[in-house]
């Protein structure tokens, strides 16, 4: 271990520890295309209609449930793939079919379509959706819609690809990928955690809020760790999945100058 790591430092550290590791550990996974759309989307101050997007690659399906000119319920769905950095478009269809009470018979089954669709999200939270049905366009503000928060609480092995950049000692930028260990304790918006790095033997503790829009969840922070190095630090785009969590990170150090971005994985071995 180097002397100034030994001294003040603590994710600065991690860095130039990760360079050495990079061959035995395992690359985080980046996403295959972009960040996940899918989601519950509406407009809050129109509670009534939304849209649901499902994302598989590149390709976006979409789902509309409005309302038509004679007020009841209509539905038309889309099939949006990408012409731009995180904006799909494509054609949109109206489909009419056999009543559902009834013997589903395919042969009653119609579909045309009725215009196109384009859904911009330049930000993980909320996008731009423009349609047109019919000759009638509409352009809308959406936002993920939340159901209920997810739930962090255990303790995780993670894989982490970590960069750290304008460091006051230059030597201190990098990049790595490596592996540590995580434990999360939440209740409601109030988040905590415990991040513990073997590489040299340093641990951090992270206090902060927890919000989540859709099936995105954000934590914002302090940490501080047990090698004296303070700051702050986001993680966003988190998802949460049975025993597994994910998501992205930036944060800055204070006292190192070190602004850090990365990507996160990890698993809970207590889970099946």
């Amino acid at each position: 271990m180097n002397k100034v790591c030994a001294s003040i430092l603590g994710l600065a550290c991690v860095i130039t520890f990760m360079h050495a590791e990079l061959a035995t550990a395992q690359s985080y996974p980046k996403s295959s295309f972009s960040t996940d759309v899918s989601d519950l989307w509406w407009n809050p101050n129109e509670s009534g209609w939304g849209m649901q997007l499902v994302q598989q690659g590149s390709m976006v399906f979409a789902t509309l449930f409005i309302y038509g000119p004679d007020n009841t319920a209509r539905w038309a769905t889309a099939q949006l793939e990408p012409v731009a950095s995180l904006t799909w478009t494509g054609p949109l269809y109206i489909t009419n079919g056999p009543w559902f009470g009834g013997p589903f018979n395919p042969a009653n089954v119609g579909i045309r379509q009725a215009g196109t669709m384009t859904f911009s999200a330049p930000l993980v939270a909320s996008g731009t959706v423009t349609y047109s049905i019919d000759g009638v366009q509409v352009t809308k503000h959406v936002e993920r819609q939340l159901l209920t928060y997810d739930n962090y609480n255990g303790s995780y092995v993670v894989s982490v690809n970590l960069t750290a950049s304008g460091c006051f000692n230059p030597a201190l930028n990098g990049v790595g990928t490596g592996l540590m260990s995580m434990s999360v304790n939440q209740a409601g918006t109030a988040m905590s955690m415990s991040w513990f790095f073997p590489t040299n033997s340093s641990t951090c503790a992270y206090n902060g809020s927890y919000g989540q829009s859709g099936r995105m969840g954000k934590f914002n922070g302090g940490f501080s760790c047990s090698t004296g190095e303070v700051g702050t630090m986001t993680l966003f785009e988190m998802t949460n999945r049975i025993g597994m969590m994910s998501g992205r990170l930036n944060g800055q150090g204070s006292n190192t100058g070190c602004k850090y971005t990365g990507r996160f994985t990890g698993l809970d071995p207590s889970k099946p």
